[in-house]
């Protein structure tokens, strides 16, 4: 695919696989984490699922479209009752190298809104195509691959200065202090806000306050310790900023609905 657009000559697309999690196909994620052989694109479109990018943390909401690049590590998983979401794995090349690292896509927020049905529409036509395997599903999922590419990058760029994109140093800042006690005050300081309205402006944006946000961020990392480490829960609870195990507990049964111990003999990995 001959373009010019920033001197690019050649555009190589491969779609690897799409596939559509919903009950009951269960999608369980991988709370431990690996570094990506395929670059993914997630759709989620009912719950919500944590993702770890890079050291960047996310609670990714329905209506959401996440990016994992390749060769960085990641970790997900979820603890929605009732979860569905759709997963594309590729390769884009832009003569020879990463096409999204070439477009500036692979660094940065990983996690954008849609205001649309387009992505939808365009990840169940692949999934379609895929599952009917017609002589021309290979160009078809090229075509909707490529307009998903867009789609995100539009987004991207769109919500950068949006309260999501104004938000980024307070999410940073939860995602490598999770261990330590965090308070609304200095939060909301770096954003420079009154600490009510920076309350407020975090909920409208995010779908709940920032230190509940926090909390779930920390019962996310919590589960990825359980599944991958041999730390016990009380190491756990603290490397997580919970200084009471028995309320750490109480709040890990209350997302996940399972004792951390509970969890940790359904997930743990040899």
């Amino acid at each position: 695919m001959p373009v010019s657009f920033l001197g690019i000559k050649n555009i190589g697309l491969e779609p690897e696989s799409v596939q559509l999690y919903t009950p009951p196909i269960v999608w369980k994620g991988d709370s431990v984490g690996h570094v990506g052989y395929f670059d993914v694109f997630f759709l989620v479109t009912q719950g919500e699922c944590f993702l770890n990018v890079a050291g960047q943390s996310y609670v990714v909401k329905s209506g959401q479209l996440a990016f994992l690049p390749k060769g960085k590590l990641r970790q997900y998983t979820q603890i929605s009752k009732s979860f569905s979401m759709y997963e594309l794995r590729f390769n884009a090349l832009a003569d020879g190298e990463s096409l999204m690292q070439t477009l500036g896509l692979a660094d940065g927020n990983f996690v954008v809104d849609l205001h649309s049905d387009e992505a939808l529409r365009l990840f169940e036509s692949s999934c379609h195509q895929e599952f009917t395997q017609s002589p021309l599903h290979r160009v078809a999922m090229c075509s909707s691959l490529i307009s998903i590419i867009k789609i995100y990058a539009e987004e991207r760029q769109r919500q950068g200065g949006s309260d999501t994109g104004f938000f980024k140093p307070v999410l940073e800042y939860m995602s490598e202090n999770m261990s330590s006690a965090v308070t609304l005050s200095h939060l909301s300081a770096l954003v420079y806000m009154h600490p009510t309205y920076f309350v407020k402006r975090f909920g409208e944006c995010f779908g709940m306050p920032p230190l509940a946000y926090l909390n779930r961020m920390r019962i996310y990392q919590a589960m990825g310790l359980l599944s991958g480490t041999e730390m016990s829960v009380e190491e756990i609870a603290r490397s997580v900023g919970f200084s009471d195990s028995s309320y750490f507990a109480r709040a890990f049964k209350k997302q996940t609905g399972a004792t951390p111990t509970e969890y940790r003999n359904a997930f743990k990995r040899p």
